[in-house]
């Protein structure tokens, strides 16, 4: 699960702070009946912008590791022959979030009567 918490505030001169907290959390893998348990990233950062500018926010990582074995059915299971019919492979994936955020002004319109 991904949050993002922004708090802006502006400046006398127009400009925009930014507090920015991103979070990211995931279950862990538990034994019996244990109850879940929850791994949580966090990043939080404070960012001073002028008005429509743009910053990206980087630093959640995520790795996912995959082995998998292809096999010719009935031969691939055979042992020590087996492995001449068999192949392991095992892909490592890295991924970065990034996150762009662009705070503007909006100031009401003025209504003439």
């Amino acid at each position: 699960v991904l949050g993002l918490t922004v708090t802006p505030q502006i400046t006398p001169d127009e400009r925009i702070i930014l507090d920015v907290k991103v979070t990211k959390d995931r279950f862990l893998p538990v034994n019996g009946d244990a109850p879940p348990a929850i791994a949580t990233k966090q990043i939080n950062t404070q960012v001073l912008l002028e008005n429509g500018e743009t910053v990206v926010i980087g630093g959640i990582y995520e790795q996912i590791t995959n082995d998998a074995v292809d096999k010719v059915p009935l031969v691939g299971d055979i042992p020590v022959i087996g492995t001449l019919f068999r192949r392991k492979t095992k892909e490592n994936n890295k991924r970065e979030l990034l996150i762009f955020l662009t705070p503007k002004i909006i100031t009401p319109a003025l209504n003439i009567h």
